[in-house]
């Protein structure tokens, strides 16, 4: 049992689901204004970079915080995330290029790797095994809402002042977390390894490797193809540096990624299965506004009222999930039912055209976000029960960390797919529109960007090429939906081997009773 008061514990818990709010927040607002921004600061081949380097940060530095965390206490480290993510979403909503929005986002993933280690602990910390599920589960309903709401937000601060907006609004959520974090997260929360030094060989190892790995699939996105000497070298160093990172592992004292808990079946299984999870969720959402505003030319409001149904469902399945899984301790099934409706979803989401209506768009979010809430609403708590208490951080950080990863190497290779597919297509493009086309749009004629202003095209192009233009912005938007269809099509290929993971994890006993045993094992030791 957890030696903190219902009332100490409450506390924590409001401000672990403060700071979800805001870093889930911001996730979702920015998706939805990233095809105004690049509107705005140029850059199409740089699109997926916004997220990617946002997730490479976050994902690198999860574990590493994870395992600080068990080490030194949680509180000074999360305040720490939630002030430097405050930071960096001003500088992000100052951004005058596309350069410096990217630098914004990395720093903005740095601290949000720090609260996405280390608050799944903190509930971990502070509630038994079985009231866990319902609390992890309120954690899954939060980043839901945020997800619900954050589309909303952010179409209507683009569409009535500007996507600078979309960072600024973390600001009045950020800083009473901190404040919160201050006054209610106990000093002693963590340290179940006070006097062990810190691996920081390992902790470079592996931020090198995910770094120049994650880099590898960034460049193949942006230059549209995995035959680059850059793409293939990166690769070979990542796959060196893991050589070195894992026999220095084996030899460390106390290990930043404890490889032994790979031994575990559910342990890897699971975070198979949350990578997969991460693949085709992230990836997909990404690409989502991007096929409603520019192949469908509705607005920022109008997509993030499109992405609305996805979380809801996302919200319903999550609750439900948590307190399944506290009421009868069982999971395999929902993990099963899960992966097997999202793929589903996905297949729908494949079939979509220039055509497709909302209401059809939208029950295929719907279907998507019921089966990505399961797992993800209780792969947290069949986590913490499967590994020993000294753990617990690096554990939990775990999910967060190959879903993150899951979600960059998605990114990057559907990335390729959508940009390879809609180049190819626009070598069909009338030459003619190089001599009669204002100087000042000809740069935009292999990017969407040329779809999202249609309007101010046509009022500055001569009249005799109106019907040339038309039918080029109809074959382009037609070529766009094709190459962003093709993208969801993989993913839902990926989340066949999701339901396969699904159907191997190992059943353990989420009860009482096995925690308690566990933590007066550890004492003896």
């Amino acid at each position: 049992m957890p030696n903190v008061s219902k009332k100490v514990a409450i506390g924590a818990l409001l401000t672990v689901l403060t700071s979800i709010f805001m870093s889930s927040l911001d996730q979702t607002v920015v998706g939805t204004a990233m095809p105004r921004v690049i509107n705005d600061l140029g850059g199409m081949d740089l699109y997926s970079w916004v997220f990617t380097v946002y997730m490479l940060t976050s994902t690198i530095f999860v574990p590493i915080f994870g395992k600080l965390s068990d080490m030194f206490g949680r509180k000074y480290f999360y305040m720490a995330g939630i002030l430097i993510f405050m930071g960096a979403s001003w500088s992000a909503g100052l951004s005058q290029n596309i350069y410096w929005l990217i630098i914004s986002r990395a720093v903005q993933g740095f601290g949000a790797s720090m609260t996405m280690a280390i608050g799944p602990a903190i509930i971990g910390d502070v509630f038994t095994a079985r009231e866990r599920g319902k609390f992890q589960g309120l954690l899954g309903a939060v980043f839901g809402i945020s997800s619900i709401v954050g589309p909303l937000i952010g179409g209507y601060l683009t569409d009535k002042l500007s996507w600078h907006w979309v960072f600024y609004v973390n600001m009045p959520i950020g800083i009473p977390a901190f404040i919160m974090a201050y006054f209610l997260i106990p000093k002693e929360l963590g340290r179940n390894a006070i006097g062990e030094k810190v691996d920081y060989l390992g902790a470079t190892l592996l931020g090198g490797m995910l770094l120049t790995l994650l880099l590898g699939f960034s460049f193949a996105s942006q230059d549209h193809t995995w035959n680059e000497p850059k793409v293939w070298g990166l690769f070979l160093i990542s796959a060196i540096i893991f050589v070195f990172f894992y026999f220095t592992e084996r030899k460390a004292k106390e290990p930043i990624l404890e490889l032994s808990l790979f031994k575990n079946q559910v342990f890897t299984v699971g975070n198979t299965l949350n990578f997969i999870v991460g693949f085709s969720l992230f990836a997909s959402a990404v690409y989502l506004p991007l096929f409603v505003q520019a192949v469908q030319g509705k607005t920022a409001t109008n997509s993030g009222l499109i992405l609305m149904p996805m979380m809801l469902g996302a919200v319903i399945t999550s609750i439900a999930g948590g307190f399944y899984i506290s009421k009868t301790g069982k999971y395999k099934l929902s993990f099963v039912l899960g992966t097997i409706v999202m793929t589903y979803g996905l297949y729908m989401m494949s079939k979509f055209t220039v055509n497709s209506s909302s209401s059809t768009i939208s029950l295929a979010m719907v279907i998507v976000g019921l089966g990505v809430g399961l797992p993800m609403g209780m792969l947290m708590v069949v986590m913490q029960s499967a590994v020993e208490k000294k753990y617990t951080g690096l554990a939990l950080s775990s999910v967060q960390f190959f879903r993150s990863v899951g979600g960059t190497v998605g990114t990057a290779v559907l990335g390729t797919v959508v940009n390879n597919t809609f180049a190819e297509k626009l070598n069909q493009l009338p030459k003619i529109l190089n001599f009669v086309l204002p100087k000042e749009f000809l740069h935009m004629m292999k990017s969407p960007q040329f779809l999202m202003n249609k309007n101010v095209i046509l009022q500055k192009s001569p009249t005799s090429v109106h019907a040339i233009l038309i039918g080029v912005f109809a074959n382009m938007s037609k070529w766009l939906a094709t190459a962003i269809t093709n993208a969801f099509f993989i993913s839902m290929i990926a989340s066949l081997i999701a339901i396969v993971a699904a159907l191997m994890i190992k059943r353990i006993p989420i009860e009482e009773k096995k925690r308690e045993a566990e933590e007066v094992l550890s004492s003896i030791r």
